[in-house]
């Protein structure tokens, strides 16, 4: 009698021994990147409707509200998520023993963005000190949001979690629509962008945190220090083009069309970073109870990506400047080879953000750190040492150092650093 109590506790309480499918099988994760579309294209959308019923003139400072929220997010707050899906996934109850935490980022994160919209409120956002807010107020909202989606990822509810994502666009845009009926202004307008990570609440996600076993903490402090290191050194990477055209002497025109042919190719890096918390908790598992296979499965993963790296050069060389032209005008279209360096690098890091989740499941967060700043520095120096146009230069300096970090990366998660756990991390 004492031995089935005990098989009953194990079985509701511990998440390893459930009989239904498990791994990318689970119930819900294809829903999850339906939603994943969706909320790119509720986002997508919410930008053509703003633009139209603003103009460009208007409509600009919510085009830097919206890319200086960007970053903050992909920075610092993609890195909470991934530290709360994985201690959730691990069996810790993340709200109660993690929540001092999460308000030092939360909090942290809006002082930092309310103090930079605001010294730049007469520079970027037309004098108004209420974007300032917004932006504060959107980084609360977000810290909420990813612990969120953290929460339900890592406690395999996959569904929720497709939900919450188009919560986020639907909210956006119908407050978008809302206040455009009303009060037809960017001030108004920019609430939305503070309104739509709200949505996360209406799933009532706080009641799956739940204790499932007792798990050695991770350190917060090492995992999300060296993580946001190498979050920022990526999205320099990654969205530093436009700066390297102008500071290697680009004309205006040729910065548009590097910033246009950049923005519109790591689309799907953008989709990747949504759903990504899908793919942690089935890594999490592995690195606990196969470490050999961990290893295997991240062979396959960069194989793969080699692989795609060539074929999107490919399509970039054919077809990528037919792509940007039809979407944004002849006037902003790019040469085959710079179409073709943009494709196959971000492919590359597409490569490295999905094989460096083997990192993170294991607590590694310092060696992804690393191989994101030796692909920035490699990038750089191939950027500042090699002559010739502007934007070739560029493409050339993105592709090297994509492949760089691809590289570092690689020997990394294959080598045995990649698997072995560290002491203080809580990887077992």
């Amino acid at each position: 009698m004492k031995l089935r109590a005990t098989l009953v506790h194990r079985t509701v309480l511990d998440p390893t021994q459930e009989t239904v499918p498990r791994g990318f099988r689970a119930p819900g994760t294809a829903f999850m990147i339906i939603g994943g579309i969706l909320g790119a294209f509720g986002a997508y959308l919410f930008q053509v409707i703003g633009g139209r019923a603003l103009g460009p003139v208007e409509f600009a400072p919510i085009g830097v509200l919206w890319t200086v929220l960007f970053i903050g997010i992909t920075v610092v707050l993609v890195p909470l998520e991934q530290y709360v899906t994985r201690e959730a996934s691990r069996g810790r109850q993340v709200l109660e023993a993690d929540r001092r935490v999460l308000v030092v980022v939360g909090l942290s994160s809006a002082v930092a963005g309310w103090l930079f919209a605001w010294s730049t409120r007469d520079s970027l956002f037309d004098g108004r000190g209420v974007y300032a807010v917004v932006l504060g107020a959107a980084l609360v909202g977000y810290t909420v949001f990813v612990a969120a989606k953290g929460i339900l990822a890592g406690h395999r509810r996959f569904r929720e979690v497709g939900w919450v994502l188009v919560g986020e666009a639907a909210l956006r845009l119908g407050v978008a629509v809302a206040v455009l009926a009303v009060a037809r202004s960017a001030p108004a307008l920019a609430w939305s962008l503070a309104a739509a990570p709200l949505a996360c609440l209406l799933l009532g996600f706080w009641r799956h945190d739940r204790p499932v076993r007792e798990v050695a903490a991770t350190s917060p402090a090492g995992f999300l220090g060296a993580y946001v290191l190498g979050s920022a050194a990526s999205q320099i990477l990654l969205a530093g083009a436009p700066l390297g055209v102008a500071l290697l002497g680009g004309s205006p025109e040729l910065i548009s069309v590097t910033f246009v042919t950049f923005t519109l190719y790591r689309g799907p890096l953008t989709l990747i970073y949504a759903l990504q918390g899908r793919i942690l908790p089935f890594l999490v598992r592995m690195a606990e109870n196969d470490g050999a296979g961990l290893r295997r499965l991240a062979v396959w993963v960069l194989g793969g990506g080699a692989v795609l790296l060539v074929v999107g050069a490919g399509v970039g060389w054919l077809v990528g400047p037919q792509v940007v032209s039809l979407l944004y005008g002849e006037a902003f279209t790019p040469t085959r080879t710079v179409a073709a360096l943009a494709a196959g690098g971000v492919v590359a890091a597409s490569t490295t953000q999905v094989a460096g989740q083997v990192l993170v499941a294991r607590g590694r967060t310092g060696f992804l750190a690393g191989a994101w700043v030796v692909g920035l520095v490699a990038g750089l120096v191939t950027m500042f040492a090699s002559p010739g146009e502007p934007a070739l230069v560029v493409g050339v300096a993105f592709l090297v150092g994509e492949l760089a970090a691809l590289l570092t990366l690689g020997a990394l998660t294959v080598g045995r650093a990649g698997t072995a756990a560290t002491p203080g991390t809580g990887a077992e």
